[in-house]
């Protein structure tokens, strides 16, 4: 199971934290069975970074995963600016959402962006799949989300508020699946 750490908006922010022995990201409770107390249980790496060049690149992203003693199972604390299971950061996928709303092809935005085709129309897919999911769940955050009509309109307006990042985040503490 995941924990997602908020206000972590990229992957600099991140590493900077990570490097900062003063500043503990651990989760104040166990997301399994909610007891407090959990141990480091050591880093895993993860090449979240695929926008800058190898001497510039941010990779491996070092990804704390803590234990816990009572009911013996572990959870991951990913920054915000990671999806869990995902290649891209929610800022790529943030992109390519605000280039389908702006009524691009998930053919031209592949000609545009890194990710294919597939991938695209895939992602594409879920965010329309989930549209009404994702807008329940962020209206009881943000009410005037609730009074917008349509795909296109409801993520204008969040993205006007916060990033996709921050929105996806909302939805998991909420127990809601993301894309």
């Amino acid at each position: 199971m995941r924990y997602i750490l908020p206000n972590f908006l990229s992957l600099r922010q991140y590493s900077l934290s990570i490097n900062n022995t003063s500043v503990d990201n651990r989760p104040a409770r166990c997301p399994h069975c909610g007891v407090s107390g959990l141990w480091c249980h050591g880093p895993y790496e993860r090449k979240s970074d695929r926008e800058n060049r190898l001497g510039d690149s941010l990779n491996p992203i070092l990804i704390q995963r803590y234990y816990c003693p009572t009911c013996e199972k572990t959870c991951s604390a990913l920054p915000e600016c990671i999806p869990p299971l995902r290649w891209y950061l929610w800022e790529v996928q943030q992109n390519i959402l605000l280039l389908a709303i702006l009524g691009h092809s998930a053919y031209a935005i592949a000609q545009e962006t890194a990710p294919s085709y597939k991938t695209i129309k895939r992602w594409l897919s879920r965010f329309y799949e989930q549209f009404l999911l994702h807008k329940d769940t962020l209206a009881n955050y943000f009410n005037e989300l609730g009074r917008t009509s349509g795909i296109t309109e409801f993520w204008g307006a969040c993205f006007e508020k916060f990033s996709l990042a921050s929105a996806m985040r909302l939805c998991h503490v909420s127990g809601v699946s993301i894309p």
